[in-house]
C-alpha cells in the first residue's frame, strides 16, 4: 500500500495464493495484538522496577518465560475469526491492501482490537502515573539509574496513545478512507518507533550497531594494547 510500483511484483502473491494472503493477513494482525499485550507487560515492568528496584529483577526472570508464552497465545483470542474467514487483497491508495469477511459476524476484528488496545491504555494510564509519581521520590542514585528506562517506557506508551486514539476513531465514529490510512501509519509507528527510541535512548546500544563507531572503539582497543608495550 506504502509502495504502489512493487504491486505489479507482489500482486500475483497475494492474488494467485490464497493462502499466503491469509497467512500474512493473520501474522500481521496476530503481531499487532501482541504489541498490546507487550505493551502491558512493559508498563508493568517499569511500575515495578521503580516500587522494587532491589527484589524486581529476579521475580521478573522467573516469570518471563510465562510472559513470553502469554504474548504469543493471548493475541489468538483476537484472531481466531480471521483463520476460518476469507482473506483477500483491496486495491488502496494505488496499492492493495488485505481485509476479509467475516465467517462470524459479531467477531469482527476492529472491536477485538479495540479491546485489547483499551485494557493496555488502562494498564499504561495507571502504571505510568504510579511509575513517575515513585520516580519523584526515589533516591538520587536509584533515580539517575531507572530515569533512562521509564523514559523509554514513557516514550513508546505516547506512540501507543496514537494508536489507541486511530482505533477508537475508527471503531466509534470516524470510518472515512483518510482514517483508514492514519490507522496503518499509527500502528507502524508504534511498531518501528519503539526499536528508534531505544536506539536514541541507549548509548551503548547505538554504539554497538553503528558500524562507524564499532570500528572506532577497536582502534582504540588496540592502541591502548600496544601503547604499554
Amino acid at each position: 500500500m506504502y509502495v504502489p510500483p512493487l504491486c505489479p511484483i507482489a500482486g500475483p502473491f497475494f492474488l494467485e495464493s490464497p493462502y499466503f494472503s491469509k497467512f500474512l493477513y493473520v501474522f500481521i494482525n496476530h503481531c499487532r495484538f501482541a504489541k498490546s499485550v507487550v505493551q502491558i507487560f512493559m508498563v508493568l515492568n517499569r511500575m515495578t522496577c521503580v516500587l522494587w528496584p532491589v527484589a524486581y529483577n529476579q521475580s521478573w526472570k522467573q516469570i518471563l518465560p510465562l510472559i513470553r508464552a502469554l504474548i504469543i497465545i493471548l493475541p489468538v483470542g483476537g484472531t481466531w475469526n480471521l483463520w476460518i474467514s476469507r482473506v483477500y487483497p483491496i486495491p488502496e491508495y494505488g496499492g492493495l491492501a488485505l481485509s476479509y469477511t467475516r465467517n462470524v459476524h459479531w467477531a469482527a476484528l476492529s472491536l477485538f482490537q479495540s479491546i485489547y488496545i483499551l485494557t493496555a491504555l488502562g494498564f499504561t494510564v495507571v502504571c505510568t502515573t504510579v511509575t513517575l509519581y515513585k520516580m519523584l521520590v526515589l533516591p538520587e542514585r536509584l533515580k539517575a539509574a531507572e530515569k533512562s528506562l521509564c523514559f523509554t517506557s514513557i516514550s513508546i506508551s505516547i506512540t501507543f496513545l496514537l494508536v489507541a486514539a486511530t482505533q477508537i476513531l475508527w471503531v466509534t465514529c470516524c470510518d472515512s478512507d483518510w482514517l483508514f490510512a492514519i490507522q496503518f501509519l499509527a500502528f507502524d509507528t508504534f511498531t518501528v518507533g519503539s526499536a528508534v527510541i531505544v536506539i536514541a535512548i541507549n548509548k551503548q546500544l547505538r554504539t554497538s550497531i553503528s558500524p562507524w563507531n564499532a570500528s572506532n572503539n577497536r582502534t582504540k582497543s588496540i592502541l591502548v594494547s600496544v601503547a604499554p608495550g
